[in-house]
């Protein structure tokens, strides 16, 4: 087959469960890929900017962030897609008959959370995100917001999302990254649509793309390209969807289907 565009996404697909990666081999593999004319593209809900910090020894690799808000190259710049100030106002509003979440606002740069948030959940958005700053009011953030992240409880998970798509339709669409988490994303502000834009900008047709993911917020990638690559540890839901399924984030599914599939390369 002609692939022309890999994409991926981070936590449970490309990292391991330590957010890490067989480096020296998707080094390799990286230079490979790059010879061949086939783009590498981190598609995540981490910000743009710090993927790009993360991946800086790839200056040519393209990056989609706040799934599917952001798209940015670190030699062309960033480009993102924001609510409005009254948009925000309002799903805070709906969000604050919901005491129980805990909420992070995700601006270009800095991840905005209350000071009065729980401990644990500053840490943790913390270690996920670089660049983090407490406040006394959320109402009171005028950085632009690019998506709201939001942690729950494992077991009412699916159940918020449920109560929240109709109460927020229009402003905004909850979609689970997994049993206990979730993102407020903008209408139609997906990772697919952020692969067709970059798709067309490169001139690559979404038959000459592989997207790879683990949860419901990679299906609009899997739903755009020919082959969607879901992993071994994703839900069943996700495989459902999936056209082929590799092994898990713990043990270099991502690389090991390059490497098989696209490169050929045989161990």
């Amino acid at each position: 087959m002609t692939i022309k565009l890999i994409a991926t996404d981070m936590d449970g697909t490309f990292l391991d469960n330590h957010g890490e990666y067989d480096r020296p081999r998707f080094a390799k593999i990286y230079q490979e890929l790059h010879k061949r004319g086939i783009y590498f593209v981190i598609a995540s809900g981490h910000q743009a900017s710090e993927l790009a910090d993360y991946f800086a020894d790839y200056p040519d690799m393209w990056f989609i962030g706040g799934n599917g808000a952001e798209l940015m190259n670190a030699r062309v710049g960033l480009s993102a897609e924001t609510f409005t100030s009254v948009a925000t106002a309002q799903i805070l509003k709906v969000l604050s008959a919901y005491p129980e979440l805990q909420i992070a606002l995700c601006g270009t740069q800095t991840v905005h959370v209350s000071q009065h948030a729980n401990p644990n959940f500053i840490a943790q958005m913390r270690d996920y995100y670089y660049q983090l700053e407490t406040c006394t009011d959320l109402n009171a953030v005028t950085d632009p917001v690019v998506k709201f992240d939001i942690i729950c409880a494992p077991e009412k998970t699916n159940q918020i999302v449920y109560e929240l798509k109709p109460k927020l339709a229009g402003i905004a669409v909850p979609v689970s990254g997994g049993q206990g988490s979730m993102d407020l994303i903008q209408p139609g502000m997906h990772k697919g649509r952020a692969l067709k834009r970059l798709g067309e900008r490169l001139h690559v047709l979404p038959s000459e793309m592989i997207a790879f993911g683990d949860g419901t917020n990679d299906l609009e990638m899997f739903h755009y390209v020919k082959t969607g690559v879901a992993m071994q540890n994703a839900p069943a839901s996700v495989k459902a969807n999936a056209t082929a399924v590799t092994g898990t984030n713990l043990d270099s599914g991502v690389l090991n289907y390059i490497e098989r599939a696209v490169l050929e390369i045989s161990h």
